[in-house]
């Protein structure tokens, strides 16, 4: 690589050099010698004949000359002001030199004072184009003396007098100060050669050095890159490789190799696939060799990148090639760990009971083995064919988008949330589900870890039935009427409505327990609950608080007091005629026939209304109770309400 670069360096210096004209006529110094001989046959001619006025004799050249050289100075100029030089200079030379031989035709031949102007355009001519214009030129004016002499001699000249001595005078001042100026501009351009030799040299040392840097910092590099090249000539089977090609094949410094050679060093079971693709390269329309392999370096495996493009004649004969080795041996290591801990962690993917999916843009690319259980899939396929919308409940649907759009973004979310999807049966099930953003196959992707926890919730629901809700009926126990009776007296402070609580007794319920036993009671007390949730509303709260008493807290009523404690009235009678209504029960006798009985059984009801101000939970709880015992004292099946402490104004209890 080096040694092209020089190569093409030196070529460029020596065009600078050497390449062009000696003075081309695009040099500025040509352009101003044009420019200067314009001028000068412009003024020339108009000068000798002011200057020599009547001396000069009264003949129609006198004139038709300098008219002529007016003429070549105009058309010079003409393509000089268009940047036309090789014009310029042609028509200029020419030009003058035509001119000239007309006007020695008639002012002496050879004799003429203005065949003096030749040496001058043989000169000015070789300076403007070459040596070759210059030898070109006086070869003509040669041919032109010679036909002015023999014109002469054959007495075809037209007569003409010898002109005074101040013609040949002026002549010859005119030409000295043109020899003058074109020495000037010889020795201005050669100065201005040596100049630009000398800053070329210069420039040459430069470049001579940033080369020398260049080729140590390609070293360096291809050190670091571990990349060696090499070339090789088929003919006669040498392979040259660079100095970092040698430390990576293993061979001496500043040595060359064969083909031969350099396959006995490929690892034998890369051999042959190295030998193959090597002659399929030399072969004509393929011209090109890359692959990898193993070579062996003093008894250790190195793995080589080798790339290479083969050059051929006219006759599609191999002659060269042109190659670099790269030594890969610390990638592929790399390569074969990664894609051996690939292996293990996809084992483990594949063998862990927590579903794994990775999606993009709902898109399902993996799956594993758990997955395809946990949504009931027949295979990998049928659950690759969804999308992870379908999987999801549509309860739970907005809240995973949003929360895959924010992973997307990397954005933090919680690490585990709970959601409900959906099996391919339509089961829903409550799962854990952990996502995180990652690289699948070079594109941004969401890994999804997914446990199913229904069992876990099931349980957590019937541990939550047994500690807040009654086994029998179902409603809510003392504990959670606590927590209630607490939720309503926050809401009315708030919202400044009234509340009620009602103590319910089942009148005729004991001796139905005693003479039929507790199975039979049961019954009639899941009947009476339902009897009871029938009578209120969704957001009134039934509680069984024992025995056969039951709780009903109604709540958020009305802002005024009279307006609550009547629709306490119409709930409590509601209740009161619902549950006097006869109970049709039915049971199992010990020999397994089927029993039914009617039972009457109705209820006494203690109502408390209160307000959130100075209100305290116990304080209802006893006030109600109290209620219920003053209806069961006056008759039973009686609605009986609280007395105690009195009704007071602006929201107080009474």
């Amino acid at each position: 690589m080096g040694c092209c670069t020089t190569q093409v360096h030196s070529e460029a210096v020596d065009l600078k050099l050497f390449g062009q004209n000696s003075q081309s006529t695009g040099h500025p110094s040509s352009v101003a010698l044009l420019r200067f001989v314009i001028a000068a046959l412009i003024i020339g001619p108009i000068a000798t004949l002011l200057a020599l006025g009547s001396s000069i004799p009264s003949m129609a050249v006198n004139y038709f000359g300098p008219l002529m050289m007016l003429t070549v100075a105009l058309t010079g100029w003409f393509f000089l002001a268009r940047g036309q030089i090789d014009r310029a200079t042609s028509a200029l030379v020419y030009g003058v030199c035509f001119a000239t031989t007309v006007i020695a035709t008639f002012t002496g031949g050879v004799r003429s004072p203005v065949v003096v102007v030749y040496p001058v355009i043989i000169l000015i001519f070789g300076w403007l184009r070459d040596e070759r214009a210059a030898a070109t030129m006086a070869g003509l004016t040669i041919l032109l003396a010679v036909s002015l002499w023999i014109a002469e001699v054959m007495m075809m000249l037209p007569a003409f007098s010898n002109p005074p001595s101040l013609v040949y005078a002026v002549h010859q001042v005119i030409i000295y100060a043109l020899s003058a100026v074109l020495a000037h501009f010889v020795l201005r351009t050669y100065k201005q050669r040596l100049k630009d030799l000398k800053d070329t040299s210069l420039e040459l040392a430069k470049h001579s050095q940033l080369l020398e840097l260049n080729t140590n910092l390609l070293q360096r590099a291809q050190a670091v890159a571990k990349v060696g090249s090499w070339v090789s000539d088929i003919n006669t089977d040498t392979i040259t490789p660079s100095l970092q090609c040698c430390y990576i094949l293993g061979i001496a410094e500043g040595s060359s190799t064969s083909f031969g050679d350099y396959l006995a060093r490929v690892h034998a079971n890369d051999r042959s696939a190295v030998d193959r693709d090597w002659r399929k390269a030399l072969k004509p329309g393929q011209g090109r060799f890359d692959g990898e392999h193993r070579i062996i370096v003093n008894g250790a495996v190195r793995w080589i990148r080798q790339k290479a493009e083969v050059e051929f004649d006219t006759q599609g004969q191999p002659v060269s090639a042109l190659g670099i080795a790269q030594d890969i041996t610390d990638h592929k290591l790399t390569q074969l760990a990664l894609k051996a801990s690939e292996q293990r962690h996809r084992t483990l993917i594949e063998w862990t009971p927590e579903a794994i999916l990775v999606h993009r843009q709902t898109r399902i690319l993996y799956g594993n083995p758990s997955a395809v259980r946990l949504f009931g899939a027949p295979d990998l396929a049928s659950l690759q064919a969804k999308t992870t919308t379908e999987l999801i409940h549509p309860g739970s649907l907005d809240s995973q988008c949003d929360r895959m759009q924010c992973i997307q973004r990397k954005e933090p979310v919680p690490a585990l949330v709970e959601a409900r999807f959906l099996k391919f049966d339509g089961t829903v099930i409550d799962v854990e589900v952990q996502g995180t953003a990652i690289d699948y196959d070079g594109e941004p992707a969401i890994h999804v870890s997914i446990r199913d926890i229904t069992e876990r919730k099931q349980l957590e629901n019937e541990i939550r039935q047994l500690a807040f809700y009654d086994a029998l009926t179902h409603l809510p126990n003392r504990r959670l009427l606590s927590d209630r009776l607490a939720q309503t007296l926050s809401a009315s402070k708030r919202s400044g409505c009234y509340s009620a609580l009602m103590f319910l007794d089942l009148d005729n319920f004991k001796p139905l327990n005693d003479s039929r036993g507790h199975t039979v009671g049961d019954v009639l007390l899941v009947e009476a609950a339902q009897r009871i949730k029938g009578c209120v509303r969704e957001m009134d709260t039934v509680a069984r608080f024992g025995g056969d008493e039951f709780v009903v807290l109604l709540a958020e009523l009305d802002s005024d007091w009279s307006r609550s404690a009547q629709h306490t009235q119409n709930v409590a009678n509601k209740i009161r005629l619902a549950m006097s209504a006869p109970y049709s029960l039915e049971f199992h006798s010990d020999h397994g026939q089927v029993i039914r009985i009617q039972h009457r059984c109705t209820a006494s009801i203690g109502v408390v209304v209160y307000a959130s101000t100075h209100a305290n939970p116990d304080d209802l709880t006893k006030w109600a109770d109290a209620a219920m015992y003053q209806a069961k004292s006056e008759g039973r099946n009686r609605i009986s309400f609280s007395a105690n402490p009195p009704h007071q104004q602006g929201g107080e209890l009474f």
